[in-house]
């Protein structure tokens, strides 16, 4: 029996070390592009097909329509991974594997199980409260892993939906090739809210094919004669039942012999929660009214053979719902599907349905009126019989074979997608080019901010950005241009170091006045990776002013709480290996990157969860530092366990980045946006995407491809700065091919016009570590790099 689908319900009940709040998601999503067809090559024929979703012989309408889409499908195989609500149910063969719905760890390994079937396409039905996690928010863990183009079937639209409801909504729609609604209000909602109409498809819902003859079912019901109002589906409040029943005495009175049946077991959550109460009040109000012999409750899951027998024998159908947000009822649709006269209150998807003639609806929780209008069909056979022809005719469409074939062609459509892209990625750089840090940089040093690509004073400079351009131009191979910027952001860092405490200050202002005595942590840390850089250059210009400038901020790497702040430390005593004799100098920082290899380790241990391998209970920013600090602090220390840890998280967090199918690798980059804290098991932010996400992702892959774990790290690399030059959500460049410059962010609406001194570097220095891993792996070691200066 197919159940209600109604409006939807939540499943399950920026710094390193206090999350940002929960912000209230905008109230439109971002209009998502239509992915361009580039590299298309034809489909292949339409072999195999997954879905995902409840499956029959569990008792709720998205098992049966899983179920029926499955057997309406016109390709060879049909596969179907079933979700599940802590029961276990005998699933036909179609069903390969099953999910429990609250174990995140199953959806990533569920990922890994269905790519290993190969389908051609992977068809999600969706509904909230199906799936594990805020507002269902699990399924999207093992979206991210499928390697198939998705097609999502949504049961559920809200015109209004929660904060939560709307990040899974984006991520879904984001996700997947292709939308199936089954109203056209659903595509109106989705289009306000910012998804593209191309990528929206209204097929409607699937009904069988009646063939009885209604007198016959009638006395196989034991029903006789009897006008006969029929209302199916799972019992529960919210149904509207109650107004259905205090609507009889008014049919009763021009019909003494009519029966009203309500069909359809108790849902199993109410039956878990309230027993049958609800049941029990409706049999009781029935006896309050005098109408107990008109009332009949069949409490029983009616398969569709003998359903079919219901809907034929039933003079009028009724749908008393209450909730004018119900954006489709499979029960409706089987009934109009099948010419059958319906009553029915004004929600969404009845609205639709019974146009044009095809119903009778009356005013929400107004008994008389529905008592009214199913009076006057009972009485006049010829008007029943005209609204149920118009209905037949308009259910051609809905029949299953023609749904089936209408899945079959979008699945076909979204197919050589696989083999497209989904931006404008513009060609890689082949050179770094500096002259946007050049305009950036003025007698002081590196200016923090800019206004589109001009410095902006107001905001004066930082520590943290003129080490991070320090240790860019000290890669670089030795020239004039080279060496003057790298004595401009040294002589900045000698200026910021506090002669008494041996740290660093981070904040200058434009009249070049200290703003706190002390930076923080990330500061302090990129100040010394960044002198261990230049401590290592060829040109003693450069490294005997750092090794000096080390000597005299000794303590700045010490005592770190911060776990970026940390990593960013491990990062620079791996850079120390290189030189045997620096590090024997620098022994304490040696001394205090051994611990915090011991505490990422330890914070590993207190966060990491099945399904959620990281340190922390959140991603926040510039994620892929740590696990490239375990990576690079391992291989050069020889620290197995560090090296190990590094590689696992750093797969896993590949996997919470990574985007759908597009490029010519099968899979694009999305890094997790600043938009909000993206907390464990919930949808991820896709909005407000920094460089910073994509250029430690580079450098961080780069590290593991240099330790040995695989040639996929160096194309995981590309992709990651390929992000950069375009293959993003919104398919724009974050690098400006005129100024050189990098924007600072991409928001909902477009690219951030201003280009500042962070991304600049972090750009260039992804460009960096892709040449020169690239390089590594072409001639068995590091090759210089050129620069365009």
């Amino acid at each position: 029996m197919r159940g209600d689908v109604g409006a939807g319900r939540a499943g399950g009940p920026m710094t390193d070390v206090s999350p940002l709040s929960r912000r209230a998601a905008p109230t439109a999503l971002p209009a998502l592009p239509v992915r361009p067809a580039a590299h298309v090559t034809p489909a292949a024929p339409l072999r195999h097909v997954l879905l995902i979703g409840n499956h029959a012989p569990r008792q709720c309408g998205i098992a049966t329509f899983t179920a029926d889409v499955a057997r309406a499908l016109p390709v060879e195989r049909v596969s179907v991974v079933a979700m599940n609500d802590g029961h276990t149910y005998p699933y036909p063969p179609e069903v390969v594997f099953a999910i429990e719905q609250d174990a995140l760890d199953e959806y990533v390994s569920g990922a890994e199980r269905i790519n290993a079937l190969r389908p051609d396409v992977v068809c999600v039905q969706h509904e909230y409260g199906i799936y594990g996690g805020p507002a269902g928010a699990y399924l999207l863990t093992l979206l991210r892993g499928l390697d198939a183009p998705i097609v999502t079937t949504l049961h559920t639209v809200l015109e209004t939906p929660s904060a939560e409801q709307r990040a899974v909504l984006e991520e879904l729609c984001a996700l997947s090739a292709g939308i199936v609604v089954m109203s056209a209000r659903a595509v109106d909602i989705l289009v306000r809210q910012g998804v593209p109409r191309g990528r929206v498809r209204l097929i409607h819902h699937g009904v069988p094919d009646l063939t009885g003859d209604p007198a016959t079912e009638k006395a196989r019901l034991g029903v006789g004669e009897r006008p006969l109002i029929l209302t199916f589906g799972l019992i529960g409040r919210g149904k509207g039942l109650d107004t259905a029943v205090r609507a009889l005495p008014d049919v009763v009175r021009a019909h003494p012999d009519a029966l009203y049946l309500i069909l359809g077991a108790t849902h199993p959550h109410v039956l878990r929660h309230e027993g049958e109460a609800y049941r029990e009040e409706l049999l009781a109000l029935a006896r309050e009214l005098g109408v107990q012999d008109n009332l009949r409750m069949d409490n029983r899951f009616v398969e569709l053979d003998d359903l079919k027998r219901y809907l034929t024998a039933a003079d009028v159908y009724l749908t008393p719902y209450p909730n004018p947000a119900q954006i489709t009822s499979g029960t409706l649709a089987y009934a109009v599907g099948n010419g059958k006269a319906v009553v029915s209150t004004p929600y969404w998807y009845a609205e639709e349905l019974l146009a044009d003639g095809r119903g009778v609806l009356t005013p929400f929780g107004e008994p008389r009126a529905m008592g009214e209008a199913l009076s006057a069909l009972l009485s006049d056979p010829h008007a029943r019989a005209g609204m149920g022809a118009r209905a037949e005719v308009f259910g051609e469409a809905m029949r299953w074979p023609a749904v089936g074939a209408a899945y079959a062609e979008v699945f076909g459509q979204v197919q050589p997608r696989r083999h497209g892209r989904m931006g404008r990625r513009a060609a890689r750089p082949a050179q770094v080019q500096l002259t946007h840090l050049h305009a950036m940089t003025d007698g002081t040093g590196l200016f923090q901010h800019a206004t589109g690509a001009v410095p902006n004073p107001h905001e004066g400079y930082t520590t943290d950005d003129n080490a991070r351009a320090l240790q860019l131009v000290c890669r670089l191979p030795v020239s004039a241009a080279h060496l003057a910027l790298a004595r401009r952001y040294l002589s900045f860092l000698h200026y910021a170091i506090d002669e008494g405490s041996g740290v660093f200050r981070n904040f200058l202002s434009y009249d070049r006045r200290w703003l706190e005595a002390r930076g923080a942590e990330n500061a302090q840390a990129r100040a010394v990776r960044a002198l261990v850089v230049a401590a290592l250059h060829p040109e003693p210009l450069v490294s005997d002013a750092a090794r000096e400038l080390l000597r005299r901020s000794g303590r700045a790497g010490l005592g770190l709480e911060s776990p970026r702040a940390q990593a960013i430390l491990l990062l620079a005593v791996s850079d120390l290996h290189r030189s045997p004799a620096l590090l024997a100098e620098h022994g304490a920082l040696l001394d205090a990157a051994r611990g915090y290899a011991l505490t990422l380790a330890s914070l590993h241990a207190a966060s990491a969860r099945p399904g959620w391998n990281w340190f922390e209970g959140y991603l926040s920013y510039a994620n892929a530092e740590l696990p490239h600090a375990l990576i690079a602090f391992g291989q050069a220390s020889g620290d197995t366990g560090s090296l190990t840890l590094g590689l696992s998280t750093l797969d896993w967090l590949h996997g919470q980045q990574r985007g759908p199918l597009g490029g010519p690798d099968g899979w694009t980059f999305w890094p997790v946006g600043c938009e909000r804290v993206y907390f464990r098991g919930e949808a991820r932010p896709l909005w407000d995407g920094q460089p910073i996400e994509a250029a430690v992702s580079v450098a961080a892959y780069a590290a593991a491809y240099a330790a040995g774990a695989g040639e996929a790290w160096l194309q995981r690399a590309a992709r990651a700065l390929d992000w950069l030059t375009g293959d993003n959500l919104l398919g724009q460049p974050m690098l400006d091919a005129v100024t050189a410059g990098c924007r600072d962010g991409l928001h909902r609406h477009g690219p951030s016009i201003n280009q500042g001194a962070e991304s600049t570097v972090l750009l260039w220095d992804a460009v960096l570590d892709l040449q020169v891993a690239a390089a590594q792996g072409e001639r068995g070691g590091p090759t210089p790099l050129s620069a365009d200066d």
